[in-house]
């Protein structure tokens, strides 16, 4: 299902479903004191709407869609894409010879594309990481056209996710315990370099179609909308492994702070998985949309009243806030001893005096992507229990992805842009 609109929608898929607790499960990630996650999203949120249409979605396919184009079967030399060709500069039409297609590797048709935070700063090169011209976009949604001879567990026609990762080198310490997130040598789904003359660099999917490790393109469940499926594979991905790496269970009070790409994800997920979840933010004009993602309170990080009044009384705390000048004691001093504030947001520097934390017995700890397994169970969950995206589309073009990457600059998004390609 392919929208061919030219303005913005805003999709909201929220279901009142009974608290669930999962078992917690054992994780795959590193405890640290900094963490090298690349999606996240500002605590800061200055938005300027215009006027929209609601939609909701009929559930989406992990089988063969109704309807594929027979023409759309056919593939050209070289694939059409969107790519910028300098650091800070503008997103423009591109074409690249592909690499052929590896015994183990699918070619997509995509059909959208998520705008994430880390593709901004990948465009201008903030990192110093970057290399063009680069195509990016790590929330991809497409329809398998061709598959690799090797490849036994995708068919043609069904439609998959890929996310931030596509492969590891699989003979690592990390990859034989199952921690491909982990992996040296792993590679993205853009800016990983391949050793090929003719793409000399993976690139993503703001583009109309790829190719992938088939291992690291998911199905999606039946019940997961598609053009709501790609935001899953990164801001759902990086907000679920918290819960379960940190055995958070149902019960717990938990605080997310910061509510926009990552936390309304994260709210969702604590309130569906049983918890006391709060949101803690500087923004009071959310209160509604937390509540309407499942938060049971909502507190003003500014107000020292209200602050004060939940002292010492939080199990877990998720912050995905990714601006400077935090204040990270008035959070410490909301926590229990023995507990944990885990980031996935990306502040530019982290200063605070340890007192609370050795004082009180604390964790900090940071979260990165997650293993292969466990996105199946993150997708499984949320095609359960009706965690999804609040998204605002865009026709994919040179135009607008430069529009999505600038409203995302400026914090004017709610919650998450994504890239939708017209029928092909």
């Amino acid at each position: 299902h392919t929208h061919t609109h030219t303005h913005t929608h805003t999709h909201t898929m929220l279901n009142s479903f009974p608290p669930h607790h999962i078992s917690a499960r054992e994780c795959t990630h590193t405890r640290a004191h900094t963490h090298a996650h690349t999606c996240s999203q500002s605590q800061t949120n200055t938005h300027t709407h215009t006027s929209h249409i609601t939609k909701t979605h009929i559930a989406g396919l992990g089988s063969p869609p109704d309807e594929i184009d027979a023409s759309a079967m056919s593939t050209s030399d070289k694939f059409e894409a969107f790519a910028a060709y300098e650091a800070k500069g503008k997103i423009k039409d591109f074409s690249y010879k592909p690499i052929p297609l590896k015994p183990t590797e699918v070619e997509l048709r995509v059909e959208s594309c998520g705008v994430c935070h880390s593709d901004l700063h990948q465009v201008h090169n903030d990192w110093g990481i970057a290399a063009y011209p680069l195509v990016p976009g790590h929330e991809i949604v497409g329809i398998v056209e061709k598959v690799g001879s090797e490849v036994k567990e995708l068919k043609v026609g069904m439609r998959v996710g890929v996310g931030p990762q596509t492969g590891s080198c699989e003979s690592c310490h990390q990859c034989e315990r199952g921690e491909q997130q982990m992996c040296a040598k792993k590679v993205k789904s853009y800016n990983t370099k391949t050793g090929d003359q003719d793409q000399p660099y993976t690139y993503g999917g703001f583009s109309k179609r790829m190719r992938t490790s088939a291992k690291w393109a998911f199905p999606i469940p039946e019940g997961i909308p598609p053009n709501l499926a790609g935001p899953l594979l990164c801001a759902g991905i990086t907000t679920w492994t918290p819960f379960v790496y940190n055995k958070v269970k149902k019960g717990d009070k938990v605080g997310i702070l910061g509510f926009g790409g990552l936390g309304h994800m994260a709210v969702q997920f604590a309130a569906k998985m049983g918890c006391e979840t709060y949101v803690i933010t500087r923004s009071p004009d959310k209160k509604k949309e937390a509540e309407k993602f499942g938060a049971k309170g909502f507190i003003v990080s500014t107000d020292a009243k209200a602050m004060a009044e939940h002292h010492r009384t939080f199990d877990f705390l998720l912050s995905t806030i990714s601006g400077g000048g935090v204040k990270w004691e008035d959070f410490f001093a909301l926590l229990k001893p023995d507990s944990t504030l885990c980031t996935v947001g990306l502040p530019p520097e982290m200063s605070f005096r340890p007192n609370l934390l050795v004082g009180n017995r604390l964790s900090l700890t940071g979260c990165y992507l997650a293993s292969h397994s466990e996105v199946i169970k993150m997708l499984d969950f949320c095609a359960k229990h009706k965690v999804f995206p609040q998204t605002e589309e865009l026709e994919m073009n040179s135009e607008n992805a430069n529009k999505a990457l600038d409203k995302i600059e400026k914090n004017a998004v709610r919650y998450r842009m994504v890239l939708v390609n017209k029928a092909l």
